[in-house]
């Protein structure tokens, strides 16, 4: 049972060093092209959720995902 958990321990792990190397990639090539990232803008602003957006559709992109279904999810609170 401990070995088990280790090694998921150690998947996960792997999992979000991947994940980070993704957005960081992304980050930079957003930058080289002059665009902005989410930590660039004020959190929360009109700027900040259309920066991230931008971001998501980024990502979808370097995932190979089309973004013509990307649509903001409205949450709880959000009017």
């Amino acid at each position: 049972m401990k070995n088990q958990e280790q090694q998921r321990l150690m998947e996960d792990e792997q999992l979000f060093g991947e994940a980070r190397a993704m957005a960081e990639s992304i980050e930079a090539i957003r930058r080289a092209r002059g665009k902005k990232n989410p930590r660039d803008v004020d959190f929360g602003t009109p700027e900040w959720k259309d920066t991230c957006m931008a971001f998501a559709r980024d990502l979808r992109w370097a995932l190979g995902i089309g973004d013509d279904d990307l649509t903001e999810v409205p949450r709880s609170g959000d009017n």
